[in-house]
């Protein structure tokens, strides 16, 4: 395999991660949302209805 060859498969390798980054990124802000609206939901809420 020539220097060029592995460089091209290099890009190619480079790319595909940077996908599967952004993939595994969204799924970290899809559980960070869903994790923020649990919280709202259960903790806030039995805490205002304590108050009441």
């Amino acid at each position: 395999m020539s220097e060029t060859d592995t460089i091209v498969l290099l890009k190619q390798e480079n790319e595909r991660l940077k996908r599967e980054n952004e993939m595994l990124m969204e799924t970290v802000r899809q559980i960070r949302k869903t994790a923020n609206r649990l919280i709202d939901r259960y903790v806030v809420g039995s805490m205002e209805k304590r108050r009441q």
